[in-house]
Protein backbone atom coordinates (compact mmCIF):
# COMPACT_ATOMS: atom_id res chain seq x y z
CA UNK A 1 0.00 0.00 0.00
CA UNK A 2 1.34 3.14 -0.69
CA UNK A 3 1.60 6.05 2.08
CA UNK A 4 -0.62 9.08 1.56
CA UNK A 5 1.21 11.95 0.90
CA UNK A 6 -0.38 15.93 1.11
CA UNK A 7 -0.64 19.11 -1.31
CA UNK A 8 3.12 20.34 -0.68
CA UNK A 9 1.75 23.76 -0.85
CA UNK A 10 -0.65 23.07 2.32
CA UNK A 11 2.20 21.24 4.37
CA UNK A 12 4.27 24.47 3.89
CA UNK A 13 1.36 27.00 5.04
CA UNK A 14 0.40 24.59 7.90
CA UNK A 15 4.09 25.00 8.80
CA UNK A 16 4.01 28.20 8.94
CA UNK A 17 1.55 28.82 11.24
CA UNK A 18 3.24 25.64 13.33
CA UNK A 19 6.06 28.40 13.85
CA UNK A 20 4.28 30.50 15.97
CA UNK A 21 4.02 27.64 18.76
CA UNK A 22 5.00 28.62 21.79
CA UNK A 23 5.99 32.11 21.15
CA UNK A 24 4.30 35.03 22.40
CA UNK A 25 2.01 34.94 18.75
CA UNK A 26 4.66 37.96 16.68
CA UNK A 27 7.35 36.78 14.39
CA UNK A 28 9.36 38.42 12.06
CA UNK A 29 10.04 37.29 8.63
CA UNK A 30 12.96 35.81 9.17
CA UNK A 31 12.31 33.98 12.28
CA UNK A 32 9.96 32.30 10.33
CA UNK A 33 12.49 31.37 7.64
CA UNK A 34 14.40 29.49 10.56
CA UNK A 35 11.96 27.54 12.01
CA UNK A 36 10.17 26.26 9.08
CA UNK A 37 13.59 26.09 6.65
CA UNK A 38 11.72 27.76 3.90
CA UNK A 39 12.82 29.94 1.36
CA UNK A 40 11.60 33.94 2.36
CA UNK A 41 10.44 34.33 -1.05
CA UNK A 42 8.25 31.61 -0.69
CA UNK A 43 7.01 32.71 2.76
CA UNK A 44 5.93 35.72 1.45
CA UNK A 45 3.98 34.19 -1.36
CA UNK A 46 1.96 31.46 0.95
CA UNK A 47 1.77 34.82 4.06
CA UNK A 48 -0.42 36.16 1.20
CA UNK A 49 -3.31 33.43 1.66
CA UNK A 50 -2.71 33.16 5.13
CA UNK A 51 -3.78 36.86 5.25
CA UNK A 52 -6.50 36.67 3.04
CA UNK A 53 -8.13 33.97 5.04
CA UNK A 54 -7.43 35.52 7.70
CA UNK A 55 -4.98 32.84 9.70
CA UNK A 56 -2.14 35.99 9.97
CA UNK A 57 -2.11 39.43 9.83
CA UNK A 58 0.86 41.70 8.45
CA UNK A 59 1.87 44.29 11.63
CA UNK A 60 2.96 47.91 11.11
CA UNK A 61 6.87 46.99 11.69
CA UNK A 62 6.14 44.21 9.39
CA UNK A 63 6.29 41.37 11.64
CA UNK A 64 3.21 38.68 11.42
CA UNK A 65 0.85 37.87 14.24
CA UNK A 66 -1.57 35.31 14.43
CA UNK A 67 -4.87 35.99 12.95
CA UNK A 68 -8.30 35.70 14.67
CA UNK A 69 -9.57 32.91 11.94
CA UNK A 70 -7.00 30.82 14.65
CA UNK A 71 -9.00 31.37 17.70
CA UNK A 72 -12.28 30.75 16.06
CA UNK A 73 -10.73 27.26 15.06
CA UNK A 74 -9.91 27.08 18.57
CA UNK A 75 -13.36 27.72 19.95
CA UNK A 76 -14.88 25.27 17.58
CA UNK A 77 -12.25 22.81 18.71
CA UNK A 78 -13.04 23.54 22.14
CA UNK A 79 -16.79 23.17 21.26
CA UNK A 80 -16.48 19.82 20.23
CA UNK A 81 -15.46 18.07 22.94
CA UNK A 82 -18.37 20.19 25.18
CA UNK A 83 -15.86 20.07 28.25
CA UNK A 84 -15.12 23.70 29.07
CA UNK A 85 -18.40 24.08 31.14
CA UNK A 86 -17.18 21.14 33.40
CA UNK A 87 -13.99 21.65 33.07
CA UNK A 88 -13.25 25.49 33.91
CA UNK A 89 -15.13 25.21 37.36
CA UNK A 90 -13.13 22.21 38.45
CA UNK A 91 -10.23 24.57 37.76
CA UNK A 92 -11.18 27.59 39.18
CA UNK A 93 -11.82 25.59 42.37
CA UNK A 94 -8.27 24.36 42.46
CA UNK A 95 -6.95 27.81 41.91
CA UNK A 96 -9.03 29.07 44.92
CA UNK A 97 -8.01 26.22 46.93
CA UNK A 98 -3.80 26.22 46.57
CA UNK A 99 -3.58 29.23 44.91
CA UNK A 100 -1.62 28.07 42.09
CA UNK A 101 -2.20 27.74 38.16
CA UNK A 102 -4.45 24.84 37.34
CA UNK A 103 -4.49 23.80 33.30
CA UNK A 104 -6.63 20.70 31.51
CA UNK A 105 -4.10 18.96 28.72
CA UNK A 106 -4.79 16.19 25.66
CA UNK A 107 -2.47 15.19 23.88
CA UNK A 108 -2.15 16.12 20.52
CA UNK A 109 0.39 13.81 18.21
CA UNK A 110 3.54 14.53 20.03
CA UNK A 111 2.69 17.51 21.66
CA UNK A 112 0.45 18.39 24.34
CA UNK A 113 -2.25 20.74 24.18
CA UNK A 114 -3.53 23.54 26.78
CA UNK A 115 -7.08 22.96 26.12
CA UNK A 116 -8.33 25.05 29.43
CA UNK A 117 -6.48 27.45 32.32
CA UNK A 118 -7.22 29.05 35.06
CA UNK A 119 -4.61 31.46 36.69
CA UNK A 120 -3.44 31.96 39.86
CA UNK A 121 -3.61 36.08 41.21
CA UNK A 122 0.23 35.25 42.48
CA UNK A 123 2.30 37.58 40.16
CA UNK A 124 5.14 34.81 39.88
CA UNK A 125 3.73 31.86 38.60
CA UNK A 126 3.95 30.01 34.82
CA UNK A 127 2.79 31.55 31.34
CA UNK A 128 1.01 28.70 30.13
CA UNK A 129 -2.06 30.10 27.97
CA UNK A 130 -5.06 28.08 26.64
CA UNK A 131 -3.76 26.77 22.51
CA UNK A 132 -0.35 26.68 23.86
CA UNK A 133 1.09 23.18 22.01
CA UNK A 134 3.78 21.99 24.55
CA UNK A 135 6.54 19.46 24.35
CA UNK A 136 4.93 16.05 25.30
CA UNK A 137 7.79 13.98 27.03
CA UNK A 138 8.70 16.34 29.63
CA UNK A 139 6.74 17.36 32.51
CA UNK A 140 4.16 15.99 34.63
CA UNK A 141 1.30 16.15 32.21
CA UNK A 142 3.06 15.10 29.45
CA UNK A 143 3.80 11.75 31.52
CA UNK A 144 0.26 11.47 32.25
CA UNK A 145 -1.01 11.53 28.54
CA UNK A 146 1.94 8.95 28.24
CA UNK A 147 1.09 6.84 30.35
CA UNK A 148 -2.62 6.87 29.59
CA UNK A 149 -2.66 7.41 25.87
CA UNK A 150 -5.39 4.49 24.29
CA UNK A 151 -5.61 3.09 28.10
CA UNK A 152 -8.94 3.04 30.14
CA UNK A 153 -10.06 3.57 33.68
CA UNK A 154 -9.38 -0.13 34.47
CA UNK A 155 -5.78 0.32 33.46
CA UNK A 156 -5.67 2.41 36.68
CA UNK A 157 -3.96 2.48 40.39
CA UNK A 158 -3.82 4.61 42.92
CA UNK A 159 0.12 4.32 42.70
CA UNK A 160 0.54 5.74 39.50
CA UNK A 161 -2.56 8.39 39.55
CA UNK A 162 -0.75 11.47 40.37
CA UNK A 163 2.51 12.57 38.24
CA UNK A 164 5.15 15.67 39.19
CA UNK A 165 7.95 17.11 37.49
CA UNK A 166 10.47 19.63 38.89
CA UNK A 167 12.71 21.56 36.88
CA UNK A 168 11.86 18.98 33.41
CA UNK A 169 10.00 21.90 31.47
CA UNK A 170 11.52 25.30 32.85
CA UNK A 171 14.05 24.68 35.85
CA UNK A 172 12.40 27.17 38.19
CA UNK A 173 8.83 25.54 37.36
CA UNK A 174 7.20 22.50 38.87
CA UNK A 175 3.92 20.40 38.04
CA UNK A 176 1.32 17.72 38.84
CA UNK A 177 -0.91 16.73 37.38
CA UNK A 178 -3.15 13.25 37.00
CA UNK A 179 -5.77 11.33 34.72
CA UNK A 180 -9.17 12.10 33.35
CA UNK A 181 -11.64 9.39 32.11
CA UNK A 182 -15.07 9.51 31.20
CA UNK A 183 -17.98 6.99 29.46
CA UNK A 184 -17.06 3.80 29.37
CA UNK A 185 -13.59 4.77 31.31
CA UNK A 186 -12.05 6.45 28.13
CA UNK A 187 -9.30 8.39 28.65
CA UNK A 188 -10.09 12.16 28.28
CA UNK A 189 -7.08 14.06 29.61
CA UNK A 190 -5.66 15.06 32.53
CA UNK A 191 -5.32 18.14 35.00
CA UNK A 192 -2.69 19.65 36.05
CA UNK A 193 -1.57 22.13 39.11
CA UNK A 194 1.96 23.76 38.23
CA UNK A 195 3.67 26.65 39.49
CA UNK A 196 7.37 27.91 40.85
CA UNK A 197 9.47 25.12 42.02
CA UNK A 198 9.96 26.89 45.35
CA UNK A 199 6.21 27.28 46.39
CA UNK A 200 6.33 22.72 45.32
CA UNK A 201 7.56 22.27 48.87
CA UNK A 202 6.55 19.21 51.30
CA UNK A 203 3.38 20.80 53.23
CA UNK A 204 2.33 23.12 50.16
CA UNK A 205 2.65 19.76 47.35
CA UNK A 206 0.70 17.20 50.11
CA UNK A 207 -2.43 19.90 49.52
CA UNK A 208 -2.02 20.25 45.51
CA UNK A 209 -1.75 16.39 45.66
CA UNK A 210 -5.15 16.38 47.77
CA UNK A 211 -6.80 18.96 45.80
CA UNK A 212 -5.91 17.45 42.49
CA UNK A 213 -6.96 13.93 43.24
CA UNK A 214 -10.31 15.49 44.36
CA UNK A 215 -10.57 17.46 40.93
CA UNK A 216 -9.43 14.89 38.74
CA UNK A 217 -11.91 12.03 40.50
CA UNK A 218 -14.84 14.66 40.56
CA UNK A 219 -14.63 15.49 37.10
CA UNK A 220 -14.32 12.23 35.69
CA UNK A 221 -17.43 11.48 37.81
CA UNK A 222 -19.39 14.20 36.29
CA UNK A 223 -18.45 13.15 32.32
CA UNK A 224 -19.61 9.69 33.04
CA UNK A 225 -16.64 8.00 34.52
CA UNK A 226 -17.81 4.51 36.75
CA UNK A 227 -17.41 6.08 39.98
CA UNK A 228 -16.73 2.86 42.55
CA UNK A 229 -13.01 2.82 40.78
CA UNK A 230 -12.26 6.04 41.03
CA UNK A 231 -13.64 6.89 45.07
CA UNK A 232 -11.07 3.48 45.67
CA UNK A 233 -8.28 5.97 44.53
CA UNK A 234 -9.56 9.07 46.67
CA UNK A 235 -9.81 6.86 49.86
CA UNK A 236 -6.31 6.20 48.75
CA UNK A 237 -4.65 9.33 48.13
CA UNK A 238 -7.09 11.75 49.75
CA UNK A 239 -8.76 10.24 52.73
CA UNK A 240 -8.76 13.39 55.18
CA UNK A 241 -10.89 14.71 52.08
CA UNK A 242 -14.51 15.60 52.91
CA UNK A 243 -15.39 12.65 50.90
CA UNK A 244 -13.30 10.08 52.64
Amino acid sequence: MSTPTGVAAVERALAILDAFRETNGILALAEIAKKTGLYKSTILRLLVSLELFGYVRRLDDGRYQIGPKVAELNLIFQESFRLREYVMPILERIVSAVNESASFFVRDKDSRLCLYRADTRQAIRDHIREGDMLELRRGASGKCLLKYDERSLADVTAKDFVFASFGERARDMAALAAPVFGVNGKFMGCISISGPRNRFEDAPVEKMKTALVEAAVELSIQIGAAPEPLEAIRAVLAPSSEHA
